[in-house]
């Protein structure tokens, strides 16, 4: 099954989110640092990342920037991770998917299948 790399600076949701993935047969790697997820990206080429957009130590879209920088990681699709979706928010998103913190489990698996075509 697909690896999903999970960024978050907030553990709880990293556990949670990681909890129901692993449950579906996914492989999962997981950090609370922006920078640290940059880094796991290239190491780990993940099929897909999910990633917060408000973090101390790194904006989400500014870490999409510098995955599309890297040859390694250009082409790993990104869903970005809410609690609210902002107007601020959105500008720093630009049209990319996005999964609500709130989100039920089926409906998170659905997004994520659906992203990975997976059927």
């Amino acid at each position: 099954m697909a690896k999903i790399l999970i960024v978050d600076d907030e553990k709880d949701i990293v556990d949670f989110f990681g909890r129901i993935l692993v449950r579906e047969g996914f492989e999962v790697v997981s950090t609370t640092s922006a920078s640290e997820g940059l880094s796991l990206a290239d190491q780990e080429r993940p099929n897909l990342i999910l990633l917060d957009i408000n973090m101390p130590d790194m904006d989400g879209g500014d870490v999409v920037k510098f995955l599309q920088l890297n040859k390694k990681t250009m082409g790993i699709p990104v869903v970005f991770l809410s609690g609210l979706i902002t107007k601020e928010e959105e500008g720093n998103i630009k049209g990319q998917l996005y999964i609500s913190k709130s989100s039920t489990k089926e409906e998170i698996i659905k997004k994520i299948k659906t992203v990975l075509e997976i059927k």
